[in-house]
């Protein structure tokens, strides 16, 4: 699942002496769903894409990292990529963990001493209300392909259960038979922007990023 960032700049009132406002609406450009690959296939599909030279030196690769294992995170990083795990937790707040450089991109001295984000725990309540204040803003356009479809359908039947004994609310599809893959590709994109992007981010700079706008996946796809 891929997203662009589009920046919007909302002249302010010039009698109120009001500034200018920068919003960012995001778009998801392409889905994808790897159905009868294996690992070592969809790491280089993934790498496939991440080569594009409009996306590999502006673009944050998130990976879902709760259930496949550091083999598979690994197989990612042989192709020169820096994916970040987010590890899905029933914690209270986000926790980041780091590690060696040289561990992460083994095979040279030089990164001794030197620390990096290995990935990231997340309460799934944090993903699950990243994602809906990102659609309750109106700030989520999906574009039309094979996958949309599917998408909204996931959406529709991804439900917040309370547990009646704890009192916790657990996030997940409605059913057994329901699937929430591309639902779980959107929370995680949605907090990282919210969470990550934009906290860090400098309305200056991102008023002008257009260069990467007109990167259309049809393209090279």
């Amino acid at each position: 699942m891929l997203f662009q960032d589009n920046v919007r700049v909302i002249a302010g009132n010039k009698t109120l002496d009001t500034p200018d406002r920068v919003i960012h609406y995001y778009d998801i450009k392409n889905i994808e769903q790897y159905q009868g690959f294996d690992y070592e296939e969809m790491a280089e599909r993934i790498a496939d894409i991440m080569r594009n030279p409009q996306l590999c030196l502006n673009t944050d690769l998130i990976v879902d990292g709760t259930g496949v294992g550091e083999a598979a995170i690994e197989m990612i990083r042989k192709r020169g990529l820096y994916p970040i795990p987010i590890i899905f937790s029933g914690g209270e707040a986000p926790r980041e963990h780091y590690t060696g450089m040289g561990e992460v991109f083994s095979g040279s001295g030089s990164f001794a001493g030197a620390k990096i984000l290995k990935e990231i725990s997340v309460p799934k309540k944090d993903l699950a209300g990243a994602g809906k204040v990102m659609m309750q803003q109106g700030r989520l356009r999906v574009a039309p392909g094979k996958w949309n479809g599917e998408f909204k359908k996931q959406l529709s039947k991804f439900k917040g259960k309370i547990n009646e004994r704890t009192g916790n609310t657990k996030y997940e599809a409605d059913t057994e038979k329901d699937h929430d893959d591309l639902v779980v590709c959107f929370l995680m994109g949605a907090w990282w922007i919210f969470n990550r992007r934009e906290r860090n981010s400098n309305p200056e700079r991102t008023a002008t990023q257009g260069a990467a706008a007109g990167w259309e996946p049809d393209d090279y796809m």
